[in-house]
């Protein structure tokens, strides 16, 4: 109670209700289309072979990683431009847009030649054979669509930043439903086209991607004032090199604090392996619903950082906090409304993955119960998380975020989780509450740092050494 008073006061940034819900909305929306794609990929290979979609899981798993670490960078320029957009800078924010240009393409190159041995890479782990030949092609597929992807993710950005947040949504849906439709039409072999299965499904993300990328960059050119590029500057590279630096340090410890939360929850599925299959196939479908959840708060992550740094010369500590305590009351408001209608509708939720209940899925719809009620109110702290690293982002501080997170869920999560196991072996309940007390600790960690970083007498937004 005393923090929150503590935020309370005016802001030299202040922003309404309404404007943080027309602004972050759109975003979350996108979110979960991104989130949405290889989840129905899984289950239109599922139907298609079991074995394709066994494979496609394993090749997800290198992607995943090399993706979302190249998502960090994209996301370590946002406060750059945000920075010059607030001074009216055009041609610093047309040189920071060359150099993340010239750094995704970098990474995009050596992603995909980290892909084109993933084969390898799962034979090295030994997996089947079988599923790693198939693998192979699929790999290729995501390799190339890692650029296309990434380029998505950063149109869409600067959109945000011009406060076009619906053409972000209407960008989306259009690779979404491109996605879906190739998927289909390439998995299964529908309308003349040749049944390739889980190539089908590469292709199809590939093809889905680079649409997906053009539109956002068609929209992004037509509807924002954003300065436009002039490739020749590439011959004077050395002149981009600060600002990929400074997207680089900015960025890199986005992508490893992302890839540490991920890994986390990774570990909680390895955990519950221990207790029974029933636990073990209850915890994946509720991670997955807390994960359609997760990325859709992520769209008031991405506001918090867009709206900081696009006021980088008003902000001060006070007007930090004073935003901290509006954005967090508004989003937890239509957060707990949000999570009060899944736990009403909990069943038709689980149902969607067992479908009606029988004898034989009675004990997974009791592990799902338990792990959904638990776990439902502490997504309001997940959000906090968000909201606290959005800022943070938002004034370039990404480096100490990092740290708190490993911290957080690395050392109390996954030891308290070790802990109950050996303390309660027969019950799966354990896993998740410490992975709870991962969250719980981070949080607590995201808000010290925060209160000292905001109180520091000599507060500058470019606390880049943070």
């Amino acid at each position: 109670m005393r923090f929150l008073v503590w935020l309370r006061g005016r802001a030299e940034m202040d922003v309404t209700s309404k404007e943080i819900l027309r602004r972050a909305l759109p975003l979350g929306l996108a979110n979960m289309s991104v989130v949405l794609m290889p989840l129905l990929d899984s289950v239109m290979l599922g139907r298609h072979d079991v074995y394709s979609m066994a494979s496609g899981g394993l090749a997800m798993q290198i992607y995943l990683i090399l993706f979302m670490l190249g998502e960090g960078i994209v996301f370590g320029f946002g406060p750059i431009y945000g920075r010059y957009l607030d001074a009216g800078d055009e041609q610093k924010m047309a040189s920071s847009k060359l150099a993340i240009y010239f750094l995704l393409l970098v990474f995009g190159v050596l992603a995909l030649f980290a892909l084109l041995f993933g084969p390898e890479i799962l034979l090295s782990l030994q997996q089947s054979p079988r599923l790693v030949d198939e693998a192979r092609g699929y790999l290729i597929c995501l390799g190339l669509s890692i650029l296309p992807n990434l380029l998505f993710i950063h149109y869409w950005e600067i959109l945000a930043f011009h406060d076009k947040g619906k053409i972000v949504v209407a960008g989306a849906t259009i690779q979404l439903v491109v996605d879906i439709v190739l998927n289909y039409v390439l998995i299964y072999g529908k309308w003349g086209a040749p049944e390739l299965g889980l190539l089908g499904a590469g292709i199809g993300t590939l093809i889905g991607a680079m649409v997906g990328a053009s539109v956002l960059f068609v929209f992004m050119s037509w509807h924002t004032s954003s300065p436009r590029v002039d490739i020749r500057e590439l011959k004077k590279v050395s002149t981009l090199v600060p600002y990929m630096l400074e997207t680089l340090k900015i960025g890199v410890p986005i992508g490893f604090s992302i890839i540490s939360t991920v890994a986390f929850l990774s570990a909680s599925v390895f955990l519950m392996g221990w207790f029974s299959e029933e636990a073990l196939a209850a915890h994946l479908a509720i991670l997955q619903v807390n994960e359609l959840i997760v990325v859709f708060i992520l769209g008031f992550n991405e506001y918090c950082a867009i709206h900081v740094s696009s006021n980088a010369s008003r902000v001060t500590g006070k007007s930090l906090r004073a935003f901290l305590y509006k954005v967090s009351m508004t989003a937890f408001i239509f957060i707990a409304v949000l999570l009060l209608a899944m736990f009403v509708f909990r069943l038709q939720i689980f149902s969607l993955f067992l479908g009606a209940p029988t004898e034989g899925t009675s004990p997974v719809y009791a592990h799902m119960e338990d792990f959904f009620s638990f776990a439902l109110p502490f997504l309001l702290v997940d959000a906090f998380i968000l909201l606290l690293t959005g800022v943070l982002r938002g004034c370039e501080v990404t480096r100490w975020p990092l740290a708190i997170n490993i911290i957080g869920f690395w050392l109390f999560g996954l030891l308290t989780q070790l802990l109950l196991v050996d303390a309660y072996p027969t019950v799966p309940l354990v896993i998740w509450v410490g992975m709870q007390v991962g969250f719980v600790v981070t949080a607590i960690g995201l808000a010290v740092f925060f209160m000292r970083f905001s109180s520091k007498s000599q507060f500058g937004m470019y606390s880049a050494t943070h």
